[in-house]
């Protein structure tokens, strides 16, 4: 019998060992899922769709707890069965968030703990830093916030200096990486009430992203087929977040390879800081090839060089992304 402390503490974090032995003592199979535990479990695949907060009950009930313990595998499940690399990223970076979220109110032993259950080797510090860590633990995830940059930390012996918030931020980032890592899950035989929920998860995506790049007219483009990296690079777009210039040209250079129009291509940059359309038309003509040589896309190699790849995908440029995502969505419309 499980503690309601002992509840809570999994429920914030559903991927520790506590909550692993609360899900594999329970009676839980895919074939008998409370009704509770898939409305939650549905909730963070949505939640993880639409990029929102996803915040669990804060509940003192325990059944109310266990359900929620019990909706992350569901959710994994969920997310497995619609198989897109780029739910894969957004489900990962949710719980990512959580997590820090949590951990920034826990006390310091629990950051340790955490710490020691995924094997990073630390050591307390002397402030303003809160631990050290070697190089090559540190250097294990990807670092996409400048602050958490090499180059930003402070590095003495081989040892990088951490203050406790970035170091709770290194925990998220390492449960993201973990968790990323650990999708899609197989599954032999998946119950009907799985399928529909996923198929109506993706729908409901991929009608609310069109809805969300309705400035531009795709006409027979598919946003939902974009690769992870283009998915993100066109939302920091339209949102008005001023992308750097590798990543404009490289949206540009996807956007014509893939058949977009030019005013469409045009208009995905029209809230971005500084817009002059006619200094984009022309930049735009001359990547298309309307007035010039033409660009062609960056290869997902180049995406590495230029920091601007989220997902590991197995294809080696994002154009291939996009056609294999279009060849599968046609395959499933016919069947």
């Amino acid at each position: 019998m499980f503690s309601v402390q002992e509840l809570r503490f999994a429920q914030k974090y559903p991927f520790s060992k506590i909550a692993k032995q609360i899900v594999n003592e329970s009676d839980f199979t895919v074939e008998n899922v409370p009704r509770e535990v898939f409305a939650r479990a549905r909730a963070m695949v949505n939640a993880a769709f639409t990029d929102q907060e996803y915040s669990p009950h804060i509940e003192t009930s325990m059944d109310v707890l266990r359900n929620e313990i019990l909706a992350f595998p569901v959710a994994k499940i969920l997310v497995s069965i619609i198989d897109r690399l780029e739910l894969y990223r957004k489900f990962s970076v949710l719980f990512g968030k959580v997590v820090f979220t949590n951990l920034e109110k826990e006390k310091n032993e629990v950051l340790i703990d955490m710490a020691n259950d995924f094997g990073l080797k630390i050591y307390l510090s002397d402030p303003p830093y809160f631990v050290e860590m070697g190089l090559a633990d540190y250097l294990t995830i990807d670092l996409d916030e400048n602050f958490m940059k090499l180059v930003n930390s402070e590095v003495e012996n081989g040892r990088v200096f951490l203050p406790r918030s970035e170091f709770a931020r290194f925990l998220s980032m390492v449960v993201s990486r973990d968790l990323r890592n650990s999708l899609p899950i197989v599954i032999k035989k998946i119950p009907a009430e799985f399928k529909n929920a996923a198929q109506e998860s993706e729908a409901e995506f991929s009608e609310r992203l069109r809805k969300s790049f309705s400035k531009a007219d795709f006409g027979e483009i598919a946003p939902e087929a974009f690769p992870p990296c283009m998915s993100k690079i066109y939302a920091e777009l339209i949102n008005g977040i001023n992308v750097n210039h590798s990543g404009r040209f490289a949206i540009a250079t996807f956007l014509a390879s893939i058949g977009m129009n030019l005013e469409s291509i045009i208009n995905a940059f029209r809230n971005t800081p500084n817009f002059s359309e006619k200094t984009t038309r022309y930049q735009v003509e001359r990547i298309a090839g309307i007035k010039g040589t033409g660009y062609s896309s960056p290869s997902c190699d180049k995406m590495r060089s230029y920091n601007l790849c989220v997902a590991n995908c197995p294809v080696s440029h994002p154009v291939q992304f996009y056609s294999q995502e279009k060849s599968r969505e046609k395959k499933e419309i016919v069947e």
